[in-house]
């Protein structure tokens, strides 16, 4: 079933004329008016429900409880995705992330035991047995230079990278690469030389 999720981070302000506010920037704000049948503070209500997702049913509910008539939160729900005010969450997810650490040394050691307690899927890798597939992520650590072949192969394969390193005693993290929608590492190196 669709679970439909306002931003946690956007506020829900009842206003003065009758109306719910959602947003505080005037230029982002959106000013939603109760539906025949239902209040504004049950309006707001449910919106401020919709901040940690919820069901058609369970915002029927919650509306049936405070003395509205359920159908008129399938119109209200339709009317706030159209106007972008709610989203269709995303589901949940059937499996625990995977994270794919590439390395053989501390690094990777010390990266693995951190996300061991995390509830994570961690599995190795090392320049010998290189592979990328079945990993949501994929660590690139303990060495300075990043296998071009490896990354070549995450790459092709769409798996989200990011380097963690250790140079001069400073521990260096990023970027983070999720191909096809951010800039590739051989970018990030090309505009660091062009920018010394």
């Amino acid at each position: 079933m669709t679970r439909y999720a306002l931003d946690s981070a956007t506020p829900v302000l009842s206003r003065p004329d009758g109306t719910v506010q959602v947003g505080w920037d005037p230029r982002r704000a959106v000013v939603v008016h109760p539906p025949p049948g239902l209040a504004a503070p049950l309006l707001a209500d449910l919106l401020r429900a919709l901040q940690s997702a919820a069901t058609v049913p369970e915002l029927q509910n919650l509306a049936v409880g405070r003395g509205a008539d359920a159908s008129v939160v399938t119109g209200l729900v339709t009317h706030l995705v159209d106007s972008g005010v709610i989203t269709a969450a995303a589901p949940p997810r059937d499996r625990a992330a995977s994270v794919r650490i590439h390395g053989d040394g501390p690094l990777s050691d010390l990266i693995a035991s951190a996300l061991s307690g995390s509830g994570v899927r961690v599995s190795h890798s090392s320049r010998a047995h290189a592979s990328a597939g079945g990993a949501d992520l994929a660590v690139l650590t303990d060495y300075l230079v990043a296998d071009p072949r490896v990354v070549r192969e995450l790459h092709d394969a769409g798996v989200p990278h990011l380097i963690v390193r250790v140079r001069d005693g400073a521990g260096l993290i990023g970027p983070l690469v999720i191909p096809g929608v951010t800039s590739c590492l051989r970018c990030a190196d090309l505009h660091r030389i062009l920018s010394a």
